[in-house]
């Protein structure tokens, strides 16, 4: 009979074997170790061994879950930002603001705490026949500690670590091929909350789209590129296996900015993410340089918040960076976007992005 206790650290051999059966059964072969896991996950400053609940049966690991519900120790310092996400409700501007797409915030008006169930992993037939209880004692664990929503699935994270961690990649929530986590969480009252569609190009062979507006931008602006530290201490320690850089579209004349986005690439001490891929994040990333001058949030968002597009400058500039990138043995860059904006994913497909998987975030009141 299987037993269902928190972590401990000889767990994490079976950890990554449950991992890895677990995404071989939804076909895919992630390029991770054990020591890849470790660094990703269970060495972070905010990794809580009781936020991991394993089953174990005949002293072999045969399912888990890792959430994550405590609420972030430390507020964003006020020039980072919030990243950009279709909501299906408008939120006011300073519940925008603190909110972050782990799903970890604290309602200003007196109480709903919200849980990312970052992880859920089990293999095989023991497994299988486990999970419904995992589920359900991970549920149970977060009720009594005052939860009242749970959000499945990482979509665009910047505060769990599992940003880069193959297959995670940007986060696209549970993907689709994952048809047992899908079943799973259906009978168990979720349901879909958002589609995310991960979009990815090929560096090797990119040539930009050629038109007017693009050729008189070729002309008349300059690149510019930032290397970033996030201020928030949360949001350093989860993205610490990353190099973060922004780029900047510069008018040569009037020195004025025209587009900027980010780039996170997988650091290559770290080795968390292959260092031949590169995520494009469509979400602007205050934070500091390395000598500590802080870096404002740019005033020209990347992705117009109302009309959730981009201008012919930051497509641009993207063109322009993508083409440049395999220079650098950076061989594909992906990104991920809610499959509701249909014209965001328009325009990165003329930019020759292809929408190469596809996810769903599942989500569930707790009575």
């Amino acid at each position: 009979m299987a037993t269902i206790r928190p972590f401990q650290n000889s767990d994490l051999p079976g950890i990554f074997e449950v991992w890895m059966r677990h995404w071989m059964a939804a076909r895919q072969s992630p390029p991770v170790s054990v020591s890849i896991l470790e660094r990703a996950i269970l060495s972070r400053s905010f990794f809580r061994p009781t936020d991991l609940m394993v089953a174990v049966e005949d002293e072999r690991v045969i399912a888990w879950a890792h959430s994550l519900s405590h609420e972030l120790s430390d507020e964003p310092d006020e020039d980072d930002g919030a990243p950009f996400r279709h909501e299906s409700v408008a939120k006011s501007g300073a519940e925008d603001d603190l909110e972050n797409d782990a799903g970890q915030e604290s309602a200003r008006d007196g109480g709903e705490t919200t849980a990312m169930l970052a992880a859920l992993c089990f293999a095989d037939e023991p497994g299988i026949a486990v999970c419904d209880q995992l589920l359900r004692a991970v549920e149970a664990q977060l009720h009594r500690e005052g939860v009242t929503r749970i959000d499945v699935g990482p979509v665009r994270d910047v505060s769990n670590g599992y940003s880069g961690l193959a297959p995670i990649g940007h986060g696209i929530g549970v993907p689709v091929s994952d048809a047992r986590t899908g079943s799973l969480l259906s009978r168990n009252g979720y349901h879909v909350a958002r589609s995310v569609d991960r979009l990815a190009v090929q560096t090797s062979t990119y040539r930009p789209p050629v038109n007017r507006s693009f050729l008189q931008l070729r002309r008349s602006t300059r690149l510019d590129q930032t290397p970033l530290l996030p201020g928030s201490q949360r949001v350093a320690a989860a993205m610490s296996h990353f190099d973060l850089e922004r780029h900047t579209l510069v008018d040569h004349q009037q020195q004025q900015m025209l587009a900027t986005c980010e780039f996170w690439l997988g650091d290559p001490e770290v080795q968390v993410m292959e260092s031949s891929r590169a995520i494009l994040s469509l979400s602007p990333m205050g934070g500091r340089l390395y000598n500590g001058q802080p870096v404002p949030v740019p005033s020209k968002r990347f992705v117009d918040p109302e009309s959730h597009e981009l201008s012919v400058e930051c497509q641009f500039l993207i063109s322009s960076l993508v083409q440049s990138l395999s220079n650098r043995q950076i061989l594909t860059v992906e990104t991920a976007v809610d499959r509701d904006d249909r014209k965001l994913i328009e325009q990165l497909g003329q930019l020759k992005f292809e929408c190469v998987e596809q996810g769903k975030q599942w989500t569930k009141e707790l009575g």
